[in-house]
């Protein structure tokens, strides 16, 4: 077996990722609770609900999670909570998420705070949400009271989860709130987080001046970028490849380079284009959070567009799983320039039986692509326990944990993987 083992760097972060709407429960005033009630907006029609019931039992999951030799915790706070009307802010709210960075610092994990997780506060959501550039400069209220909030207790920051599957999920394929299907809407949304990165990471590094962790680092800013491949399922049919080449360009070429060189570059044809270049973008990554799942086959003219690979191994929500596919996406990430945080990367399998393989061989070729010079910093797998999984509901387990969701008090169940 030695010439199969691989070894991580000494101070390599291992952990797991939640996020507040799918795990905390009760998080009435954002517009995915109230999308959750449109008939067929969720495929197992349930609503998030008590999801996970995090809210009271984050102490005990994050004790369990150190008990799995976690080192750093990906957690999200939920801007709904904080500020439920435009602003006044909920004073034990505020409170809430102290004890609960409080609680991940006493059980030795290091928080990594994400600022926007899809949700958006009603107020937003009813006012264009990131349609509205007036949406930048309320984030950048918020952002900024976060900073000086939680600065003190927080150094890892990541301002906004996968802007790209926001936009299309959202605006283009119409499957999330506000539920739209117009690809020019998309691309507008698209830039204007892209943006909201950029001012996110000035305003975290002006405010948070704390070094939290004794690293000589107050503040390491960056933001998490869902990285499929995106390959033609014939390559040998012309319309397959410039499909394929056209959607990874906008989904992920144009959001690599954006924080790079600070140009915003989207464009789909008969949809137009959006280009600008806003102050504070260039430059703007102190690590990359790499989000990878799967690759998806592009089929032109095909009802179905994006298809696993005929006979390929699949997980409960019938993506392919592709085990060597994160070190490829580690690859690919860290040629921004950026160090690599793997901040989600798994599988929805409720039976357990494909993940722990699958995650030993992720594991592996990841390794073997550190060893080769890929900077990567961690390893955060999604999810610590089975959640909420946005418009799939609860038909997609990706958890280390099983969760019991008919009871409820909500009991947690080690899996192998864990």
């Amino acid at each position: 077996m030695d010439d199969v083992l691989v070894r991580f760097p000494p101070g390599f972060h291992w952990g797991a990722a939640l996020s507040a709407h799918q795990a905390e429960g009760g998080n009435r005033g954002n517009d995915w609770w109230r999308f959750e009630r449109r008939p067929g907006a969720i495929r197992d029609g349930t609503t998030s609900g008590d999801a996970c019931r995090h809210w009271e039992r984050f102490d005990a999951d994050f004790a369990r999670a150190r008990g799995y030799g976690h080192t750093m915790h990906r957690l999200s706070l939920e801007w709904s909570r904080i500020e439920p009307d435009r602003g006044r802010r909920d004073a034990a709210a505020v409170a809430h998420y102290h004890e609960v960075l409080a609680s991940l610092r006493r059980h030795g994990l290091i928080p990594l705070v994400t600022l926007h997780h899809f949700t958006n506060p009603l107020w937003i959501a009813d006012a264009g949400g990131w349609e509205s550039r007036a949406t930048l400069e309320r984030f950048d209220e918020h952002v900024r009271f976060c900073a000086r909030e939680y600065g003190g207790e927080v150094d890892w920051w990541c301002t906004v989860n996968e802007p790209e599957v926001a936009a299309f999920r959202a605006y283009s394929e119409g499957t999330w709130p506000p539920g739209c299907r117009d690809d020019a809407r998309a691309l507008g949304v698209l830039a204007n987080l892209l943006e909201a990165h950029g001012r996110a990471y000035r305003i975290l590094h002006d405010e948070d001046r704390a070094d939290a962790d004794g690293d000589g680092r107050a503040a390491v800013v960056g933001f998490a970028k869902h990285l499929p491949q995106l390959v033609p399922d014939r390559p040998w049919f012309v319309p397959d490849l410039v499909r394929a080449r056209v959607e990874d360009r906008v989904f992920n070429a144009a959001v690599l380079e954006a924080p790079v060189t600070g140009r915003i570059a989207l464009s789909i044809p008969g949809a137009g284009r959006v280009e600008r270049r806003p102050p504070g973008l260039a430059g703007s990554l102190d690590y990359l959070g790499l989000n990878h799942y799967t690759r998806w086959r592009v089929r032109a003219l095909s009802r179905l567009p994006r298809v696993a690979g005929r006979g390929a191994p699949r997980n409960d929500l019938g993506w392919e799983v592709w085990p060597e596919g994160l070190a490829d996406a580690a690859r690919r990430a860290a040629r921004t320039g950026a160090p690599v945080l793997v901040t989600e990367h798994g599988l929805a399998d409720a039976a357990d039986a494909r993940r722990p393989r699958a995650l030993v061989e992720a594991l592996l070729a990841l390794g073997r692509a550190v060893a080769e010079g890929t900077p990567v910093l961690g390893y955060l797998h999604w999810s610590l326990m089975d959640n909420f999984e946005w418009a799939e509901g609860y038909a997609g387990r990706f958890g280390l944990e099983h969760v019991d969701f008919a009871d409820p008090e909500r009991p947690r169940t080690p899996r192998r993987s864990a």
